[in-house]
């Protein structure tokens, strides 16, 4: 046997903890429904025949898709930039862009309350200027739009970016020979993007539809804070679990669609080799491709983090908060740690599944596997709660937060899947084969071989879910056990309660982990790079 066909027991394994994680908790909550709605079928049908399910809908709608055309407006013209393989300081650029996605969209949205609060600069500007009357608030539909397009943004520029640095410059020759510059734009680059782009967009309605944080922290209902409201304050169960049913319909859908679309590509280079090849140049406009980038950082990442640090009335505040909140830190960063090291494990062999088998199966799986990117936070968060009412083993053991662990497991395992899926199909399967034969036992395979082979893998997948579960929130104000916090907890608690300035300091701690995380990853991936080459 060689090392490419691995055993099936250990991507059984790992399909099984997957399942458990992923599947089972909302698979069991469905369940219940479906039962429930056989009992009681009037209760269930009152619930959506309700004249407030197409308000729910429109506005959820209306968020979605407007924050979406502002993530595009944004974008594109940051993927058109970022693709050009003149561009300089393309890696401080790469990591700067990335940075909106990285902070929790909630923080964002508590920044920019900051920013056009009464007595904010932008309001107080606007008073100067156009007298007392003429002021901006965050609180409303249009806020919440913006806050969710700036956050979501750097999706559209990393996956548009990706699709343009593949461009065939024989056909951008020709469209140049026989058309416009617009032309060659409409009839040569967008036809050999438009995969990545509406794989983009789908993905960004997914991100959009799903989150709680931001439409409740600016008093927006929608499908998310309805849950969480049936759930957490009228005690209805089976209320919240009918109002997540449209919403659950509407992101899979995205989830099938966008995964039909892009099929076996990738939505994203982990190296910049292919950019250095890319057809796209900025020549004459350089400086101001730098300029809008530059300017586009400050506004959407340093000016609202600028009013958060005034907030925090200092550096000393800021210290002074994280002593005092520590034990909420270490149990964020714990937490973040466990599940990266088990959703790594888990993602690896089933990366390796994805990447090397073909047929009906493996498209089944495939599809499973992107499931639980389209699942609400809300939603897991509320089929644990009712999983672990019928197992007592997990009640007693989550003193901690060990269903909370298992809930990061199965969220966000899914996203580690497509960085080692990317990376086995990337990798020489010769050289595996040829050390099949030094290394007959697995774990020798394993130390050997593979682990060195897919360092980076494993270095952005670990990354990638730590930084994740240190922002996620919509499952976590569910689950975490009664005396005790996380930092995305605590920051909603505050902002809700109107603690600016502890919600500001806790703001700047939680970020500055994320950008700390971020750093140290992408050290360890360059060091592993230098390593295996």
């Amino acid at each position: 046997m060689t090392f490419r066909k691995q055993p099936v027991s250990l991507h059984t394994i790992a399909l099984v903890i997957f399942a458990l994680t992923a599947v089972l908790p909302v698979g069991f909550m469905l369940g219940q429904f479906v039962a429930c709605l056989f009992e009681q079928p009037a209760m269930v049908t009152k619930i959506f025949i309700d004249a407030r399910q197409l308000v729910l809908l429109g506005r959820s709608i209306t968020i979605a898709f407007s924050a979406t055309f502002v993530a595009l407006v944004i974008g594109v013209p940051v993927a058109i930039v970022l693709a050009a393989r003149d561009l300089p300081f393309r890696k401080l650029f790469h990591f700067l862009v990335l940075i909106p996605v990285f902070i929790p969209p909630y923080v964002m949205a508590g920044a920019w309350m900051h920013l056009f609060s009464p007595m904010g600069s932008v309001n107080r500007t606007l008073a100067a200027m156009l007298g007392p009357s003429a002021k901006l608030t965050v609180h409303s539909t249009a806020g919440c739009v913006w806050c969710l397009g700036v956050s979501f943004f750097p999706v559209v520029a990393i996956i548009v970016a990706a699709g343009l640095s593949k461009l065939d410059s024989n056909l951008r020759d020709i469209a140049r020979l026989s058309t416009s510059r617009w032309g060659g734009f409409r009839h040569s680059t967008l036809p050999q993007i438009r995969r990545h782009l509406a794989a983009s967009v789908c993905l960004v309605l997914i991100f959009v539809f799903s989150q709680y944080g931001v439409p409740s922290l600016l008093g927006i209902n929608t499908y998310p804070v309805e849950i969480f409201a049936y759930f957490s304050a009228f005690y209805d169960d089976t209320a919240a679990v009918a109002t997540s049913l449209p919403l659950i319909g509407m992101v899979v859908f995205l989830v099938i669609l966008q995964q039909r679309i892009m099929r076996a590509r990738d939505y994203v280079h982990v190296t910049a080799s292919s950019e250095m090849h890319s057809a796209i140049r900025l020549a004459g406009t350089k400086p101001y491709a730098v300029a809008f980038l530059v300017v586009l950082f400050s506004i959407t990442v340093v000016l609202p983090f600028a009013s958060v640090f005034l907030y925090a009335q200092g550096l000393g505040k800021v210290l002074s908060a994280a002593r005092l909140s520590s034990d909420c830190i270490f149990t964020t960063s714990l937490l973040a740690f466990l599940a990266a090291a088990v959703s790594t494990l888990v993602a690896f062999p089933i990366g390796h599944y994805l990447a090397h088998r073909r047929g009906y199966l493996a498209e089944v799986i495939d599809i499973i596997c992107w499931l639980p990117v389209a699942i609400p936070g809300t939603i897991v968060g509320l089929g644990m709660i009712k999983l672990a009412g019928r197992v007592p083993a997990l009640q007693r053991a989550d003193s901690f937060g060990v269903v909370l662990l298992i809930a990061y497991v199965g969220m966000f395992t899914a996203f580690s899947i497509r960085v080692f899926e990317a990376a086995h199909r990337r990798a020489d399967p010769n050289i595996d084969e040829a050390a099949a034969i030094d290394c007959r036992r697995l774990y020798q395979r394993l130390w050997h071989i593979d682990v060195p082979i897919h360092s980076g893998a494993i270095a952005v997948s670990a990354t990638m879910v730590f930084v994740l579960v240190v922002g996620e929130l919509n499952a976590t104000v569910l689950l975490i056990p009664p005396g005790r916090s996380t930092l995305s907890v605590s920051i909603d608690n505050l902002l809700h309660y109107g603690a600016s300035s502890t919600a500001s300091e806790l703001c700047l701690i939680e970020a500055g982990l994320v950008i700390m995380t971020i750093t140290c990853g992408l050290f360890v991936w360059k060091a592993t790079k230098r390593i295996s080459g």
